[in-house]
């Protein structure tokens, strides 16, 4: 616990830096059954993205949070009235000074820092703490504590587990505001990037559609975040080779932040780096 108590001045965070695109190898997956979810109906991908697949969502029909583990809760299929004791949250002990914002705070310095475990520790005890000071866990704030515990195990390289709390925040945002809202957009693109860092490309693509299907809609074209949905969109058509794909996307952000942006914004130096990157692998395909 003594590693999640923040000090009288917390200590500045940084804010996330898109990486470029790096090659990554398709790892094989185990096959899993399909359960069925209401989610499964979620808004349909557009014509010109890939087609969705049957295992896009996996949280249950009837998952709860009415469990004394939200953790626990969150991936049961029934009810649940104590912890199980393999949970991750039961050896846990909160202090009462403690508030779910400060000991996520400090759980985000660690894992700026690269203290994966003491980041995971951290924001599982705001998780709990949030139930603590909530009357419920369908809200924001837990859906943000899921991001959170995601963002963590996919620092460390663990992006199944990533995704699957992406996807506990994904669930509660569809229940909370349905499918075309700018937080579920968020939570799309998160799952796509888990999935994209899987090798998943074709789960991955498909969520980031559905989140430049949302923007689109909502923001307009011309809109910055619209432009990082496109260049999401050619990242993920970039690592598999597929290289006039993720020219097309690129240069779709570009024209969009070329029209918003200002001349040094960091987006549009990414986007350069991009664009010529994909140049360079078209022409050495071709060799």
């Amino acid at each position: 616990m003594g590693n999640c108590i923040s000090e009288s001045k917390t200590p500045p965070i940084e804010k996330h830096k898109q990486a470029l695109p790096v090659a990554v190898t398709k790892k094989p997956r185990a096959k899993r059954q399909k359960q069925s979810s209401k989610l499964d109906l979620m808004l349909e991908t557009p014509k010109e993205s890939m087609t969705k697949t049957s295992q896009d969502l996996t949280i249950p029909e009837n998952a709860v949070y009415t469990s004394d583990c939200p953790e626990c809760s969150a991936t049961s299929s029934s009810p649940t009235t104590a912890t199980p004791p393999d949970c991750p949250l039961a050896s846990l002990s909160l202090d009462e000074n403690e508030t779910s914002e400060s000991v996520s705070k400090v759980g985000m310095y660690h894992a700026e820092n690269g203290k994966y475990s003491d980041a995971l520790d951290c924001h599982r005890r705001a998780l709990l703490l949030h139930k603590r000071e909530s009357d419920g866990l369908q809200n924001e704030h837990t859906a943000k504590h899921y991001d959170n515990l995601g963002a963590v195990y996919h620092g460390s390289g663990a992006a199944s587990r990533a995704a699957s709390y992406y996807h506990k925040a994904l669930a509660i945002r569809v229940n909370l505001h349905g499918e075309e809202h700018l937080s579920t957009a968020t939570s799309y693109d998160k799952v796509g990037k888990a999935y994209s860092e899987q090798g998943d490309y074709d789960r991955a693509l498909n969520f980031h559609h559905k989140a430049k299907h949302v923007k689109k809609k909502l923001l307009g074209r011309n809109h910055e975040d619209t432009a990082k949905s496109f260049w999401n969109i050619g990242d993920v058509h970039y690592r598999k080779g597929e290289y006039d794909d993720a020219l097309l996307y690129f240069n779709k952000a570009k024209d969009v932040q070329d029209r918003v942006l200002e001349e040094n914004h960091p987006d549009r130096e990414i986007t350069r780096k991009s664009i010529d990157d994909a140049m360079k692998g078209k022409l050495q395909s071709k060799k």
